[in-house]
């Protein structure tokens, strides 16, 4: 009769440390999450800097396409 007792402690052990063992895992995974996701804030302003740079750009080269079209091409062919 102790050995029939002992199965579902046993088994109930088991089933803990392997709920354990995932959870740990999880955990792991979510302060390596964190950490990048603190990284990615670190680099917003410079991020943010290129965009309006890259805009800038885009306006710029759109004022000299107005001001200086492109001649078509000769086709002599």
């Amino acid at each position: 009769m102790n050995l029939l007792w002992t199965v579902p402690v046993v088994a109930a052990a088991i089933a803990t440390g392997l709920v354990a063992a995932r959870a740990r895992a999880l955990e792991d995974a979510t302060v390596d999450l964190a950490i990048e996701i603190r990284r990615l804030r670190e680099i917003r302003p410079a991020l943010a800097g290129v965009r309006a740079a890259l805009r800038d750009t885009r306006e710029r080269a759109a004022v000299l396409s107005r001001r200086h079209p492109l001649a078509p091409e000769d086709d002599t062919s």
